[in-house]
């Protein structure tokens, strides 16, 4: 596929491989989505936000952040509860956190079993 024809975000790496043989494969971003300022379930003010379908919740006043798998949108499965965020409550701050964060459980660099919420 030619470079210019590429959707957006998405890039073309050439690797090789022991044997001699290259190939072109394809890497794309992601999933994002917010911050946004919404209200929780007892409707108290919280940020929001979405990475690789990790979906951070973080209420005004908290040190804590709850994390669900979803999207901002649509339905969430809660994975982890108070997950400690060392910052000053506002959406670009969740989302810096949000997006080391997710990354770091992708890579294995984990620090927090998950505990999934029947």
């Amino acid at each position: 596929m030619e470079p210019s024809m590429l959707p957006p975000g998405v890039t073309a790496q050439e690797i090789s491989y022991r044997s001699g043989r290259k190939q072109v494969i394809y890497t794309a971003p992601y999933p994002s989505e917010g911050p946004v300022l919404a209200r929780d379930l007892l409707g108290r003010q919280a940020w929001m936000f979405m990475y690789a379908h990790f979906v951070f919740t973080w209420v005004e006043g908290a040190v804590q952040v709850q994390v669900s798998h979803g999207t901002l949108s649509g339905p969430k499965m809660p994975l982890w509860k108070g997950i400690s965020i060392p910052a000053y409550w506002s959406g670009p701050a969740l989302a810096e956190f949000g997006r080391a964060w997710a990354l770091d459980q992708m890579t294995g660099n984990r620090g927090t079993p998950a505990a999934i919420y029947l």
